[in-house]
């Protein structure tokens, strides 16, 4: 409610729009507020900031436009390598593209950073892909 305060205030502020883009895509995963998250977001794409090619790579793997996402999850990774939300992001557009190795790679990096943070629901997604791939035959 916050950000979408904000941003009904200021709908120019890159910062703005991405923390709501974010959060929307993060917390809902409805087509119409996925589409609305694709909306607002839509001016990072491209960007050399590595928190708003995650935010922009993870809406458009949300999405299904993966080739997008990687293009933009690849470096967003590389540029926030002690992030593991970025890493479980990339994490899952390899593992949808079927590059398992990386994928797997990914969500080892991913769940490592992530520490004691062990409930995070994506961490906790993390390691049940990670069990799926470790068990699936190369």
């Amino acid at each position: 409610a916050v950000y979408e305060a904000l941003y009904a205030e200021n709908s120019s502020s890159l910062v703005i729009a991405n923390n709501l883009a974010s959060l929307i895509a993060t917390h809902l995963s409805d087509d119409t507020s996925l589409a609305r998250a694709e909306v607002i977001a839509r001016r990072l794409r491209g960007t050399t900031q590595p928190a708003f090619q995650d935010t922009y790579g993870w809406i458009a793997f949300r999405r299904g436009n993966l080739d997008d996402a990687l293009s933009h999850l690849e470096p967003a990774a590389a540029g926030l390598p002690e992030d593991p939300l970025a890493q479980f992001h990339l994490g899952k557009v390899y593992d949808a593209l079927g590059r398992r190795a990386e994928a797997v790679k990914q969500m080892t990096l991913a769940i490592d950073l992530a520490g004691e943070n062990t409930t995070l629901p994506q961490i906790i997604e993390a390691k049940t892909v990670l069990a799926r791939l470790k068990t699936v035959t190369p």
